[in-house]
């Protein structure tokens, strides 16, 4: 058998197949590019709804944080001591019971009243032992000194009774009020002026008021 020798491509042939080789590797690198730039956007792209999906769904309005200090009512409410309106018929809350000290008992006091209340029906006063001095000369009348002890909330005997004067009163002398009406009145005055009303004040053996009678100021 003879040899069969074959003829080697001309330069022409060969650099067109270089150039299409090369065409060919320069494709396939750009599709697999392509195809690996768009797996990763389709996965930024979910994440991306799925944030805005949890925002879309959070509340309006989140909780309070825990350290945020509580809401504070701010009421109105005045002590009875500096109002010029009557007060609750319960009285304060904090009031404590009714209790003259017993050197009162069955006795007589002259006091200043710093609060004035009906609860249930009876009639309770928180008093102060104070002094009172006579006034002579064009105008007669009563000096009161005010006490320095603490005030006493001692309770009225449901038969006693009340004399008021000017200014409780509608004249000079004493005449009968019930104790309601005391309530009313007193509270109708000015704070300042209730403060300086002084009061002679009769106890029963229990030590509850049988009698009071406001001193007459001009």
């Amino acid at each position: 058998m003879g040899l069969t020798v074959f003829a080697s491509p001309s330069p022409r042939h060969r650099a067109a197949a270089r150039l299409a080789g090369l065409a060919l590797t320069t494709v396939t690198a750009l599709a697999l590019g392509a195809c690996s730039g768009a797996g990763k956007d389709d996965g930024d792209t979910g994440r991306t709804d799925a944030a805005s999906s949890s925002r879309a769904t959070a509340p309006a309005s989140a909780p309070a944080s825990p350290s945020a200090p509580p809401s504070v009512e701010h009421s109105d409410a005045h002590s009875p001591t500096h109002s010029s309106q009557a007060p609750s018929p319960d009285g304060p809350s904090d009031a404590p019971s009714p209790q003259a000290p017993a050197r009162w008992a069955g006795g007589k006091q002259f006091v200043q009243i710093q609060n004035a209340w009906i609860r249930d029906g009876r009639t309770y006063l928180s008093v102060r032992s104070a002094r009172k001095e006579p006034i002579t000369g064009p105008i007669e009348g009563w000096d009161i000194i005010p006490g320095k002890g603490p005030y006493t909330t001692v309770r009225m005997a449901p038969e006693g009774r009340v004399l008021l004067s000017v200014p409780l009163g509608d004249d000079s002398a004493p005449h009968t009020y019930s104790q309601a009406q005391f309530i009313t009145r007193w509270w109708a005055l000015p704070a300042p002026e209730r403060g300086w009303q002084g009061y002679d004040v009769s106890f029963d053996p229990n030590g509850e008021v049988v009698r009071l009678q406001s001193l007459y100021r001009s």
